[in-house]
């Protein structure tokens, strides 16, 4: 069959289109759809690098309040007495021995008790309600109840509270020196930082054995015993600065274990 010109050209026409439209769908139609899927891909990492970045800085705040906490924990147990100067009771004989060696008085003695776990308690005031019955016949608004609410309110915070537990540790002294050195001494150890407390003092005029030999204590009895006590009283509100005396002290000693820092690395 003989294809005149007109035949040719439409028959270059068709074939031209069939070659588009083959190139089409044997290679753009597929690089559309990889293209299409790789699109989606994308948008799934990208949640997944968002997801991630917000996880990032989550932790980054996180550690930063670990490290805030552990700051004002590390804070708060300064104050205590370190456990290994408890355990180690010649660091404690040291620091009251240097002490007693700016004050000029002599430790006689030394004690200590095992240490213990002690309750931490704490004290306040509270709130009672007087007349509860008069407010209440009185309180037409309300008002006076949200008062009584109001004042009581730290009173109720306070008593929820838990009571926490400490080490302790009590520590027995006798010493001899002058009344002014003493009064000294027990100064510096009330002055001290660490959580140590004076829990009990006592105090009486020392006396060399021929002084007590020269004035012998009365007979035993109720009165005798009032007397003496009466004037062993009136001898100590009159004390002189350098009046020797001999003075008891037991101190408490408060220890905790200090926290270990968080390893936020």
């Amino acid at each position: 069959m003989k294809l005149n010109y007109r035949d040719k050209v439409i028959l270059a026409i068709v074939l031209a289109v069939a070659i588009i439209l083959a190139g089409f769908f044997a290679l753009i139609k597929p690089k559309r759809q990889a293209i299409k899927d790789n699109q989606i891909r994308l948008e799934e990492v990208q949640a997944q690098e968002t997801e991630i970045r917000n996880k990032i800085a989550r932790i980054e705040t996180l550690q930063t309040k670990i490290d805030e906490t552990f700051g004002k924990a590390d804070s708060l147990t300064k104050i205590f007495v370190p456990k290994k100067e408890i355990d180690q009771t010649t660091l404690l004989d040291q620091f009251m021995q240097i002490y007693a060696e700016k004050c000029e008085v002599k430790v006689r003695e030394l004690r200590v008790d095992d240490t213990a776990a002690a309750a931490l308690t704490y004290y306040y005031k509270p709130y009672t309600e007087v007349a509860t019955a008069l407010r209440e016949s009185a309180d037409v608004n309300g008002s006076l109840l949200e008062k009584v609410e109001k004042e009581s309110e730290e009173s109720t915070l306070i008593s929820g509270r838990n009571v926490e537990t400490i080490m302790s540790t009590r520590y027995g002294l006798s010493i001899r020196g002058e009344y002014q050195n003493v009064m000294k001494y027990i100064d510096m150890i009330a002055k001290e930082d660490d959580a140590i407390l004076i829990t009990a003092f006592g105090m009486e005029i020392f006396e060399e054995d021929e002084d007590a030999n020269k004035n012998p204590a009365p007979a035993a009895g109720e009165e005798g015993q009032n007397n003496n006590q009466s004037e062993k009283e009136k001898e100590k509100k009159n004390l002189e600065d350098n009046t020797i005396v001999d003075a008891s002290v037991v101190i408490q000693l408060y220890s905790v274990y200090n926290m270990e820092k968080p390893n936020t690395d």
